[in-house]
């Protein structure tokens, strides 16, 4: 029986197919086979651990100001699964997302896809029925077999790569780096926005020829007055223009400068595909916008929502929160899957932290809540508050927090999105 509504469809594209860890993509390439899809005009896809989701925002906000339709496709969503698809920012419909859904399904019979699978060719589908000029492709959690591989892309950008997912990936930075780079293509071009990538990214881009650039050796940037410089180091960047007294990008975090700095480069080295004026660079600078990450919900108390969820995450959050102090007590609302280096997370943030409000995920791969208190407790934290749900962990900080205090939610992107619907239900302030 075909599915009606989103929360069913849903339901049964996690049913149609028995995850596995030996996955190929032909079954991938017969759907879109079969579908007739055509590739779009460029195609930029977007590989790494960490800033994929800000990296592929900040793109999308500076080409939809560049006269060219957009197509931007990430994961995983927060709130509503509308957000992993957008045309020129804008989260597709609910109905067009089941036509779309409906398409795939008649199109698979009886060939399966996994989750991620289904929604990749769905948003694929939905890019070529809008005739958009650049499809922005935001790979899963690995790289060499995410659905994303089946198409031939114009340029990659692999951002900073970090322990996650180490159950799929691999448990170091080269055997992970490796999974990832399995993305690129012969011949391709290659923006790698990693300071010390590991050597596996940079073997694979040079033992297929590709043309790479690295952040650090071929380009980087300078804080200016008020303001920041994109300063080239090769030769062919140079060519191409630096970019002197740019605004700031609108996302919160020191860090969102080198994903913006990356983004840059992509740009440069398609220039000639692609032409990006400078006020369509200033403006998408200042208009990008991603929810969750250091999103400040509100003043006083303060309220930020991020998705940090590993080390590297983790380490970007402390950073922000230690030069953003307040005068009060920092209260953390925490939980996270216990496929995380959870532990690793904790110590990382125990320095930032006065407050733990430790809660459980309705995820099946959430870690039990007796067992995050046994590891807090093992790290000799003692200011644990331990709440059965998210919502009863957010609103004890909330009513616990005065004014000069600060809230902050993080530990898994089904925490963030748990709180963000709470709020966005409540339409209050707190």
């Amino acid at each position: 029986m075909i599915p009606k509504t989103l929360d069913q469809w849903l339901t049964y594209i996690q049913t149609i197919h028995a995850r596995s860890k030996n996955i190929d993509l032909d079954r991938v390439r017969e759907v879109k086979r079969i579908l007739k899809l055509k590739r779009r005009p460029i195609v930029i896809t977007v590989a790494g651990t960490n800033a994929k989701g800000s990296s592929v925002g900040l793109m999308e906000s500076v080409l939809c100001r560049s006269k060219v339709k957009v197509g931007a496709f990430t994961s995983p969503h927060l709130v509503r699964y509308q957000e992993r698809i957008r045309i020129d920012g804008v989260e597709i419909s609910e109905e067009r997302l089941l036509n779309a859904f409906n398409r795939v399904e008649r199109a698979r019979g009886l060939i399966p896809l996994t989750y991620f699978e289904f929604g990749t060719i769905s948003a694929l589908c939905l890019f070529e029925e809008e005739e958009v000029n650049v499809a922005i492709l935001e790979v899963g959690l690995g790289g060499r077999l995410d659905a994303v591989n089946t198409e031939n892309q114009d340029i990659t950008l692999i951002t900073p790569i970090s322990m996650d997912h180490q159950e799929w990936l691999g448990h170091d930075r080269e055997t992970i780096g490796c999974e990832k780079a399995g993305i690129l293509k012969v011949g391709g071009k290659v923006v790698i926005n990693d300071l010390s990538p590991p050597n596996s990214v940079i073997n694979k881009a040079q033992s297929l020829g590709c043309k790479y650039m690295q952040y650090g050796v071929d380009y980087g940037f300078e804080y200016a007055n008020y303001c920041w410089n994109w300063v080239p180091k090769n030769l062919e960047l140079i060519e191409k223009g630096e970019e002197k007294k740019l605004p700031f990008p609108e996302v919160k975090g020191e860090h969102q400068l080198m994903n913006a700095a990356g983004v840059i480069a992509v740009l440069k080295l398609i220039k000639n595909q692609l032409p990006v004026s400078r006020i369509a660079l200033e403006n998408g600078l200042r208009s990008q916008f991603i929810r969750g990450r250091l999103e400040v919900i509100q003043k006083e108390p303060e309220i930020i929502i991020d998705v940090a969820h590993n080390p590297s995450a983790a380490k970007n959050l402390c950073k922000f929160l230690t030069a953003q102090p307040v005068p009060g007590a920092t209260f953390g609302v925490f939980s996270a899957l216990k496929d995380k280096p959870v532990k690793e997370i904790i110590q990382i943030c125990s320095s930032v932290i006065d407050m733990w409000y430790i809660t459980q995920l309705s995820d099946e791969r959430a870690m039990p809540l007796n067992q995050l208190k046994k590891t807090m407790e093992s790290l000799r934290i003692k200011n644990i508050v331990v709440s059965q749900t998210p919502h009863h962990a957010f609103t004890g900080a909330c009513k616990k927090a005065v004014l000069s205090d600060r809230i902050v939610v993080f530990g898994s992107t089904y925490l963030a999105g748990d709180i963000m619907a709470h709020l966005d239900s409540k339409h209050v302030s707190l």
